[in-house]
């Protein structure tokens, strides 16, 4: 759960993350948000909506981007169900649908998926987040994350060179 604690590890990470990449973190998130002891901290919700998304339409990048705004700049509560029905919907799935995919997900995929991720870092030397990392081709290669965080444009031209695009 959300605590006292937590946010106090947090924030100078958060002042560091954006120093560095201009990030904004909203006032609902660090005034509103972050005061709450009732909120439940569990990636593996998010992680299945993101699944949910890719599984339907192909979408699990833009639901990610929709989350971290959702958390970060507007303080929703993105481990609530209902949120992220409402946050698929208002990416143009259907809710109803989108969380019977998303119970599906948490009930059969979300644990392996994790697990398989947490393999990769492992295979690629990497114990944290964040952290980046490419498969391709059944190979593991890492992407310095310090290359890239005050860079972002410079990601894509580092995968295109690993893929010989």
């Amino acid at each position: 759960m959300m605590s006292p604690e937590w946010r106090d590890f947090v924030r100078p990470h958060e002042t560091r993350i954006h120093a560095l990449s201009g990030q904004v973190f909203g006032d609902s998130y660090t005034q509103e948000l972050q005061e709450r002891t009732d909120v439940l901290l569990d990636s593996s919700r998010p992680i299945a909506a993101m699944l949910a998304a890719e599984a339907m339409s192909g979408d699990g990048i833009p639901m990610l981007k929709r989350l971290q705004i959702a958390y970060y700049v507007e303080g929703r509560v993105i481990t609530d169900p209902e949120e992220i029905g409402d946050i698929a919907s208002n990416l143009g799935f259907d809710k109803e649908k989108f969380l019977t995919c998303y119970s599906k997900v948490m009930e059969l995929d979300v644990e392996n998926h994790i697990n398989e991720s947490h393999k990769a870092m492992q295979e690629a030397g990497k114990k944290g987040v964040p952290a980046f990392i490419l498969e391709h081709n059944g190979r593991i290669t890492e992407l310095p994350f310090g290359r890239f965080i005050s860079r972002p444009e410079k990601i894509k031209p580092a995968i295109e060179s690993l893929l010989h695009l």
